[in-house]
């Protein structure tokens, strides 16, 4: 079967994320294609800065914003998020399900959420999410298990992510390290991108809060297409070329 090269070069990427560097004949291999057309991928990925090149293979490049832990990241830009937070709850109704990942911004929705009078449930991946949702007598909160990474507000993995398929999700509150239009809602972490993939499967409406910062960038892993987003809520108007070029909603916070 026939994959398209956007397709190929994020195989390529997934097993970088996984084996940290390889060399052309594993990703041949891997992908399926020949030695050239993975060097021609590799060229291509390297120019997007997503890769370095090695002697006979490639390898991840380390990003220091990877390496930001939650809490760093809550302060970053905070009051945007709050902004994004708070419009954000203006879409919810009573008695809905909502989904909510582990990113700093969703993290302000959480905050508000802690506060409504709104009776909901809850799912989440989000360790201090959850922490300052369940004091709410209103709201019933559920957990997706997996692994718990230091530094890190989530947690990874499929091993309990069929409560998915167990709840009628009206909507998926997601962030991302970046967007594009070409690439859609992107990340570092491959554990977190394959359950962010299966989270927005899995829900009616997909709305991505993003702050400013986040528009224009591309990271390593992409996990929601543009025409898999519903919405996307942020805090300051974007640019026409911009606005004309993807065909997602988006909503300035107020």
């Amino acid at each position: 079967m026939k994959i398209y090269a956007d397709e190929r070069r994020e195989l390529i990427l997934s097993y970088l994320s996984i084996n940290k560097r390889a060399t052309v004949k594993q990703l041949s291999d891997y992908a399926n294609v020949s030695e050239a057309t993975i060097r021609s991928d590799l060229s291509a990925l390297q120019q997007e800065q997503k890769l370095e090149r090695t002697h006979g293979g490639a390898k991840l490049i380390k990003s220091n914003t990877n390496n930001i832990n939650f809490n760093e990241r809550r302060n970053q830009h905070h009051r945007a998020k709050e902004k994004i937070g708070q419009h954000a709850l203006k879409k919810i109704e009573n008695h809905q399900c909502i989904l909510l990942d582990a990113s700093s911004t969703t993290y302000e929705l959480a905050k508000v959420l802690a506060d409504t009078d709104l009776q909901l449930t809850v799912l989440t991946n989000g360790l201090e999410n959850a922490i300052l949702l369940k004091e709410n007598p209103n709201l019933t909160v559920l957990m997706i298990g997996g692994f718990v990474t230091k530094g890190s507000n989530a947690i990874t993995g499929k091993l309990d992510s069929q409560i998915l398929d167990i709840y009628n999700i009206d909507y998926f509150f997601v962030s991302a390290n970046g967007f594009t239009v070409k690439n859609g809602l992107t990340d570092f972490s491959f554990s977190e991108v394959e359950l962010k993939k299966v989270m927005a499967s899995q829900s009616t409406y997909v709305v991505a809060l993003l702050d400013h910062s986040k528009f224009n960038v591309s990271s390593t892993l992409s996990f929601a297409k543009t025409t898999e987003i519903d919405e996307i809520i942020t805090d300051k108007p974007l640019s026409k070329e911009f606005m004309e070029a993807t065909s997602v909603e988006i909503t300035i916070a107020e």
